[in-house]
């Protein structure tokens, strides 16, 4: 048995944190699943036995990766959005893309036994000591304003924001506003609204193959469908193939 549930933060890290989540693993198999680009970045707390076996922390990804995981494995995620890096952590991503390196909790400021005896619980009780946690952090720290007005007008636009439309309402030029996004996350602006928008296309590839709106037209729609996935739109079976876990349907089944 496959189990993923996600969990909404509190409304005042909305800024900081997409949503927290939980996986575990029961089947006597050895399951693969695809990770496909969103933008965003994960610590990673993997528990075996009700012990932490390791805890790790992703990067952005820019291509989609495979993971694998056997039975008996229990994962839960903190799926941050890049203003956190300041608002809540002094530290970057630039060595980290497409990568993910070991961490220590108390680097989050994270106390390992509350983490497992809050998940032995449920999964809502430590989401509860994460929140308090992370609002401490907020008051700790200060994000900067202009990436926050930034990644905002990218979360707010419906279709592709062009980057001199962001850079020119936030009063930046458009290579000062590259070389601030690139040092944080370790990609420029331009591909990271590339990856915002193919997150934002797969909604539509899940529920209409050839919805291509998004994009100039449906070769190019196509074509950065598949630089992401290694597959078209029309042979992504993102509602009934559990590899691609964060988009399938367990609600479903």
């Amino acid at each position: 048995m496959i189990t993923y549930r996600e969990f909404e933060p509190d409304l005042r890290l909305k800024d900081y944190i997409k949503s927290y989540w939980y996986f575990s693993i029961r089947t006597n198999t050895h399951n693969q699943f695809d990770i496909l680009p969103d933008g965003y970045f994960d610590l990673l707390i993997v528990i075996k036995k009700n012990r932490i076996i390791s805890t790790r922390l992703t990067g952005i990804w820019c291509k989609s990766i495979s993971i694998s995981y056997s039975e008996d494995t229990e994962v839960f995620g903190i799926r941050f959005k890049p203003l956190s890096i300041g608002g809540l952590f002094k530290f970057n991503l630039k060595n980290s893309l497409d990568n993910s390196q070991n961490i220590m909790l108390k680097d989050f400021d994270l106390n390992e036994q509350i983490l497992i005896d809050s998940l032995n619980g449920f999964p809502e009780f430590l989401v509860n000591y994460l929140d308090k946690q992370f609002l401490k952090l907020i008051s700790q720290n200060k994000s900067d304003k202009r990436l926050k007005k930034c990644f905002d007008l990218i979360d707010a636009s419906v279709v592709n924001i062009k980057v001199d439309e962001v850079s020119n309402t936030i009063g930046l030029s458009s290579r000062q506003l590259h070389r601030l996004v690139s040092n944080m996350i370790g990609i420029g602006i331009k591909d990271y609204i590339k990856i915002v928008r193919f997150k934002r296309s797969l909604r539509d590839v899940k529920n209409n193959k050839s919805n291509y709106f998004r994009y100039y037209d449906q070769s190019h729609y196509i074509r950065e469908i598949k630089q992401f996935t290694g597959l078209t739109p029309e042979k992504l079976d993102l509602k009934n193939n559990v590899r691609f876990i964060q988009y399938y349907d367990f609600e479903s089944i």
